[in-house]
């Protein structure tokens, strides 16, 4: 009996050791896929290392912050600039003497800044003469008195500022 037994444990013993075995070579395997993954990850894709393309992605970041501020005050100098210009403009065309035909020779027209700062031009056409004026406007109202036809042109050029 105690040869039997002898040979049955040293048969699981064998199977024991052998199972081991197996297991050690596969997780040996298991870690040279592994390392070599890793060497690959490290080495990158054209020969640099994985700690040179990180700085150098590092210092490209750095670049793009700095030119994202130099745009950011680009972009706020364009902004005021462009809420100073005349964008606004209206126009109206009429005749000032009634029964003088059906053309409309005179007409008024207004530039306005997004603010509501800029002018009327107006002109009176007659048969020998023209007569032109001017009229400053300050947060849409005219300094001085405004015609209709020139009300009209500066309603007309302060919609056109919010299309």
């Amino acid at each position: 009996m105690s040869n039997f037994l002898q040979t049955a444990l040293s048969s699981e013993l064998f199977s024991f050791f052998a199972g081991s075995l197996v297991i050690v070579l596969l997780l040996l395997i298991w870690n040279f896929m592994l390392e070599r993954r890793l060497r690959r990850l490290c080495k990158g894709a054209n020969g640099n290392n994985l700690e040179a393309h990180i700085s150098s992605i590092a210092r490209d970041y750095e670049e793009f912050t700095a030119f994202k501020k130099t745009m950011e005050g680009r972009i706020e100098d364009i902004n005021t600039r462009v809420q100073g210009s005349l964008r606004g403009v209206g126009m109206v065309r009429f005749n000032p003497f009634a029964g003088s035909g059906s053309s409309k020779p005179s007409f008024a027209a207004a530039f306005l800044s997004e603010s509501g700062d800029g002018l009327v031009i107006s002109t009176l056409h007659a048969r020998d003469s023209v007569s032109i004026f001017t009229k400053n406007i300050v947060k849409f109202a005219g300094e001085q008195e405004l015609t209709d036809e020139e009300q009209q042109a500066l309603e007309k050029a302060k919609d056109s500022l919010h299309t």
